[in-house]
């Protein structure tokens, strides 16, 4: 029906190269990701810290590490050292809640030893405060709820890490 010349072909089988292309062109890019891509892991105190695609450190020192999160910037995780007065976690949120009128209540995993401030108000915010296993490591979340989730990963990975290794215990 159709004659088609040499090069008309080879154009016509161009054209069809292209479009497949374009239509798998976001599976390429995901794998190209996958196999080149960065390793962002950061080495703070003696924990390995390594953030998502979604996540950016935004602060670095011996102290204190701040991750931010890139699609929610109001969100940010903070581990941080601090000296040995005693506080703990609850307590800390507690007295928070006092003085800020916020509901407060203990996260359910007594290993990361930690509690939950929610600020009722036209924009929530909670904050998480966790000192795991009473290592020297405190770990602090502060947005809005739904934001927590995207940093549980990293807050798994950490809480693993300060499990696993000899991390220094915080002073009697």
């Amino acid at each position: 029906m159709f004659q088609f010349s040499f090069w008309q072909r080879v154009l016509l089988g161009l054209g069809l190269f292209l479009i497949v292309l374009s239509l798998s062109l976001r599976h390429v890019t995901e794998t190209w990701d996958a196999v080149f891509a960065e390793d962002n892991t950061v080495y703070w105190n003696i924990l390995a810290v390594s953030p998502g695609k979604n996540e950016r450190i935004s602060r670095l020192d011996d102290a204190t590490l701040v991750i931010r999160s890139a699609t929610r910037p109001q969100a940010r995780l903070t581990l941080f050292t601090r000296e040995d007065d005693g506080a703990q976690p609850v307590d800390l949120v507690k007295d928070l809640c006092g003085r800020d009128s916020c509901v407060y209540f203990p996260l359910d995993d007594a290993w990361q030893n930690g509690a939950v401030a929610d600020y009722r108000s036209d924009t929530p915010l909670r904050i998480v405060l966790m000192h795991p296993a009473q290592r020297g490591v405190w770990i602090e979340y502060k947005g809005p709820p739904g934001a927590y989730e995207a940093f549980s990963r990293l807050i798994d990975a950490i809480v693993t890490q300060i499990r696993d290794q000899n991390f220094p215990e915080k002073a009697a």
